[in-house]
């Protein structure tokens, strides 16, 4: 690792970020660490926290200011990991699939992980914390083979209310040793060491703000923030840093429940559009409800005027995007699947879709590299709908 000399003097010492923990450097201010050399001087000189020139902006300000090297990310990390025998990873509890990352763990080589699942809050209220990781503990073992799992190594927890972060703390100071904490982008790792530990850490509402390990201590336990390692198989991945912030989930999501015809198309944002059709009886019509950040929008439509010129409405009724946004290049699919009762179909990103009288044939448009899942329900129907009458 380079050094680098203070200013009046000869000695040579590392200096790193107090927000992301990228070595603090003064020659390329597209790179990790950059800080005008001046001002660096200024802050030793007045005893100030020294801070990037991209967390500066970001706490002060919450501006993203510079672009993050993937592969940079990707290498460092797989790096990292097989350093740790004990490992806590961070998950977003409404957007499970794009946030779970089976790869991920994969590459870990530790005799213990423990597994957070942040933004309880978000989930709809009706959802329980135990209802949460007994549906958790299946879903883990089902997309991880071999993986032990049991509901004591799941917490369910909420940076944004506390919740669960007592039972968390107490947990993590029982343990001694090193621990690295993993997770995608914007999940929420930062935030809940900073919770934790009360430690100082750049939290920011932009993806990917950690650069380097960042060291924080509770008790005798040390444990290391990682940067968010950015996946491209979401529907939020296709939009910009500040389109993702406006669109992430800051508080329930929003339900709301259809019953189309064969001729509606429903939009949810403006890349993502469906049809639905109940199996087997043609005189019913199939009964659904989307789940969805609450500014992510829903139209339904069977105009072919508005379907054929979706794109005019890019950033007004349909967002996202959030505002214009060219698609060409953008290569989209139609997926044609078949979702029971109690199962949901999810694109991770953007929203999931609870089946309450099915079976249905799901027609969904959207981008080619925008994976869809289908799953066990996490919302069990609470009465069932005739399937010989429309209720």
């Amino acid at each position: 690792m380079s050094t680098i000399n203070s200013r009046g003097g000869n000695t040579k010492k590392i200096v790193k970020c107090a927000g992301c923990g990228a070595q603090i450097q003064f020659d390329n201010p597209g790179k990790p660490g950059f800080i005008p050399i001046d001002v660096y001087n200024k802050r030793l000189n007045e005893g100030s926290e020294v801070l990037c020139q991209r967390c500066f902006r970001i706490k002060h300000y919450g501006i993203l200011t510079s672009e993050i090297d993937e592969d940079e990310l990707a290498d460092f990390l797989k790096n990292a990991v097989k350093r740790f025998k004990n490992v806590l990873y961070v998950f977003d509890t409404f957007d499970f699939d794009g946030t779970f990352r089976p790869e991920i763990l994969r590459e870990v080589n530790a005799d213990h992980v423990m597994f957070v699942a942040n933004k309880f809050d978000t989930l709809p209220k009706t959802i329980s914390g135990s209802q949460l990781k007994l549906w958790l503990v299946e879903r883990i073992r089902t997309l991880v083979d071999g993986i032990r799992t049991n509901p004591r190594d799941i917490f369910i927890t909420s940076t944004k209310s506390g919740f669960g972060l007592s039972k968390l703390r107490e947990t993590l100071e029982k343990m001694n040793g090193e621990m690295l904490v993993v997770g995608v982008t914007n999940v929420g790792k930062s935030s809940i060491l900073k919770a934790l530990t009360e430690s100082h850490v750049v939290t920011s509402p932009y993806p990917g703000t950690t650069i380097g390990l960042v060291e924080h201590r509770l008790g005798k336990l040390r444990l290391y923030d990682t940067p968010g390692i950015i996946v491209s198989d979401r529907m939020l991945d296709l939009f910009d840093a500040k389109c993702q912030a406006r669109i992430l989930a800051q508080g329930e999501v929003t339900r709301k429940t259809f019953k189309p015809s064969e001729e509606e198309v429903i939009f949810v944002s403006g890349l993502c559009r469906m049809t639905a059709q109940l199996v087997g009886v043609s005189e019913l019509r199939p009964i659904f409800q989307i789940f969805a950040p609450e500014n992510v929008s829903f139209h339904k439509t069977s105009s072919l005027a508005f379907i054929q010129n979706f794109q005019k409405h890019f950033g007004r009724l349909l967002v996202p995007p959030c505002s214009k946004m060219s698609i060409e290049g953008l290569e989209f699919k139609e997926e044609r699947i078949i979702v029971n009762e109690e199962e949901e179909v999810c694109i991770p990103g953007l929203c999931w879709i609870n089946v309450k009288r099915g079976p249905v044939e799901f027609k969904i448009t959207l981008p080619k590299v925008v994976k869809v899942v289908v799953r066990p329900s996490l919302i069990k129907p609470k009465r069932k709908f005739n399937q010989n009458k429309d209720d």
